[in-house]
């Protein structure tokens, strides 16, 4: 197994038995890399800290919910956590450390009417963030899907979207992504709106 995530952390157990055992999965070739999915940064920190300074391998990835549009600030309920700039600040200082960005297009709701925002993005500031990001896809000759991947992919901590599609049309959109370069402004617009 190329990566091995350890999804939604188990605080029943001590941080030092979860990241030595990680560590051993990869030490006797089970797995290739360690990642990790809706974990607090803090103890991602811990986590990383603890393994390197037993010289054990430790988590390379870390996967979190992210998306252009932002979630309330209140806590999400659940188990699921939000990308935030604690995390940006956090991966920004370790560049050894890759940060993947699952839900991006959350299941549609940026291009079909059908399938509207989740509750937790469904506030007035995401009205304000919604029409730039409308006005950079059509500037740019763009679905606001594509502006979305590119704006995750080309920002200072770059951010590997995690895709589910369910058709050759939907993967070849978001493949498109790849070839868009925001400009300087329109990516400061994004970042401010």
């Amino acid at each position: 197994m190329d990566l091995f995530y350890a999804h939604v952390e188990d605080r029943t157990v001590p941080l030092a038995e979860t990241v030595e055992a990680l560590a051993g999965c990869v030490q006797d070739g089970r797995v290739g890399t360690l990642g990790a999915s809706n974990h607090a940064t803090w103890r991602l920190a811990e986590a990383r800290q603890h393994a390197a300074a037993r010289a054990l391998p430790g988590f390379c990835a870390v996967q979190q919910r992210h998306t252009y549009l932002r979630p309330r600030p209140e806590p999400a309920a659940g188990l699921q956590r939000e990308t935030d700039e604690e995390l940006l600040d956090y991966a920004a200082a370790h560049p050894d450390l890759t940060l993947l960005g699952y839900s991006p297009l959350m299941e549609g709701a940026y291009t079909r009417p059908d399938k509207p925002l989740p509750e937790r993005y469904d506030h007035p500031g995401t009205v304000v963030r919604s029409r730039v990001l409308a006005e950079v896809a059509a500037e740019c000759g763009a679905t606001a899907n594509q502006v979305v991947l590119a704006w995750l992919m080309g920002g200072p901590v770059p951010v590997v979207p995690v895709l589910g599609v369910s058709s050759v049309a939907q993967l070849d959109e978001c493949l498109a992504a790849l070839d868009l370069a925001l400009d300087p402004y329109q990516r400061a617009r994004l970042d401010t709106a």
